[in-house]
């Protein structure tokens, strides 16, 4: 069954702030963007492209089955515009959480998006793991971010920063 990614019901069409949150207010409820309240955002986007976003939230929005009908991983949002796409997976957790968001939750939502749209229409591709509670992580991770670059064509950012150029 193929998967939609671009549903109205998902999407926040035409944001045009060039400094705003992604917050995710977790137990079902599905990621959301915001200008305002700071204090609640996971992860900034900072849109320096000048070039208006849609926000899709996909956890707890679109429905990713696997072969057994079980839900399978996916990350909690998409921004994108006729140039970029960025996944995005937000967490607020202290420690074991990159392997989860990357392997599990980025990883999936990406193999499932290429079985149902290309990526090719788009000049740059960016996946990134926020978390607000290491919002700059201090490790290199230079080799994962390779492999992951080399496997998906999607660049990988371990950061909660989302500058869009």
């Amino acid at each position: 069954m193929a998967i939609d990614f671009f549903i109205s019901r998902c999407m926040i069409q035409n944001i045009t702030a060039i400094h705003f949150g992604l917050c995710d207010p977790g137990e079902g409820q599905k990621a959301y963007p915001t200008p305002a309240d700071e204090d609640t955002w996971i992860a900034t986007v900072d849109n320096k492209s000048g070039a208006a976003l849609n926000f899709i939230a996909v956890d707890n929005c679109i429905e990713i089955r696997r072969p057994d009908g079980n839900m399978d991983n996916r990350c909690d949002a998409i921004l994108t515009n006729d140039r970029h796409i960025v996944f995005v997976e937000l967490k607020d957790q202290d420690k074991d959480w990159i392997n989860h968001a990357v392997d599990d939750q980025l990883q999936t939502t990406i193999d499932h998006f290429k079985a149902n749209h290309t990526l090719d229409s788009y000049a740059k591709r960016d996946a990134y793991a926020c978390n607000r509670r290491h919002p700059y992580f201090k490790h290199s991770l230079m080799e994962r971010m390779t492999e992951f670059k080399n496997k998906n064509d999607v660049r990988l950012h371990i950061d909660a920063h989302i500058v869009i150029k």
